[in-house]
């Protein structure tokens, strides 16, 4: 036996029994029009797009820092090509 007053705000919402079914019958007709297919297959290449480039700008910037660290770790040849490299990178920058 409950007290009174306790649990009585927490009242089950009423959801008619077709609700779900018209949910889901516009998402179907949604789907079923060209425009909608059109924008998530741009939606999804858009994506996977982005998702590659960003990957390969990750990459690039680790390859980088990880030659720096290797050319700062090993004998002074390394510095020389490092800082040749840097020399010819500053030309290429100034207009």
């Amino acid at each position: 036996m409950r007290p009174t007053g306790q649990g009585d705000s927490l009242r089950r919402p009423k959801v008619s029994k077709y609700s779900c079914g018209l949910v889901v019958t516009v998402v179907g007709l949604g789907f079923c029009s060209f425009y909608v297919r059109e924008l998530l297959v741009s939606l999804a290449v858009f994506s996977l797009v982005f998702g590659v480039l960003t990957l390969a700008a990750l990459a690039a910037v680790i390859f980088w820092w990880a030659s720096e660290t290797v050319a700062n770790k090993t004998g002074p040849a390394s510095r020389k090509v490092l800082a040749f490299s840097r020399r010819i990178i500053a030309a290429y920058e100034r207009p």
